[in-house]
């Protein structure tokens, strides 16, 4: 089950966008151009790695904001004591608001993949991008393979990373998957 839900939230979570519109970043003093091919690249190599906080560096700022209050409903119930540990590792209301942005996905992320089964199936995932597809100047989608195997059963999927221009260069979005995602949260949360 645990293997469903991660596989269900990095889907999710990289469902709104490598060679167009590159935009500058800056390193050390020195001026780079990374593509949004290259940036899916390093957000997947993120996940392999099981680096939660390096993924969260590459979410734009407004999708991880959008997370937080997607799921602010939940954190923030009165009830929600026993979700608030196992998705965020705290227990009451004000440490989930106290938590940045950057910190809540990347928990979520940490509390999603931690059976060794999730986390060697994000190892042994192979991803080769594709390409990209522009949505006006600002807004790019990233395709990309993504193949895998669970449980024995080999499963090849095509997917895509969308991804907005910010002041750091190309950052991802969110998909409309996450909408669903924090309804069942939420639902879970009732039932108990």
């Amino acid at each position: 089950m645990r293997v469903c839900i991660a596989v269900v939230l990095l889907t999710a979570l990289t469902a709104r966008a490598p060679q167009a519109q590159a935009v500058p970043t800056q390193t050390a003093s020195v001026q780079t151009v990374e593509t949004p091919e290259q940036v899916t690249e390093r957000f997947v190599a993120a996940m392999r790695a099981a680096d939660w906080n390096g993924m969260a560096s590459l979410m734009h700022q407004n999708a991880l904001k959008e997370m937080r209050q997607l799921l602010s409903g939940v954190f923030e119930a009165p009830n929600a004591g026993p979700i608030r540990q196992q998705l965020l590792g705290v227990t009451t209301v004000q440490q989930a608001q106290a938590l940045s942005d950057t910190a809540v996905f990347a928990s979520l992320m940490r509390s999603t993949t931690q059976d060794a089964d999730v986390a060697e199936l994000l190892r042994s995932a192979k991803v080769q991008v594709l390409g990209h597809v522009n949505e006006g100047p600002d807004t790019v989608h990233v395709v990309y393979r993504m193949a895998m195997t669970i449980n024995g059963i080999p499963i090849t999927k095509m997917d895509v990373m969308s991804l907005a221009r910010s002041p750091v260069g190309w950052r991802g979005l969110l998909k409309g998957d996450v909408t669903a995602l924090a309804a069942g949260i939420r639902a879970a949360m009732q039932s108990q």
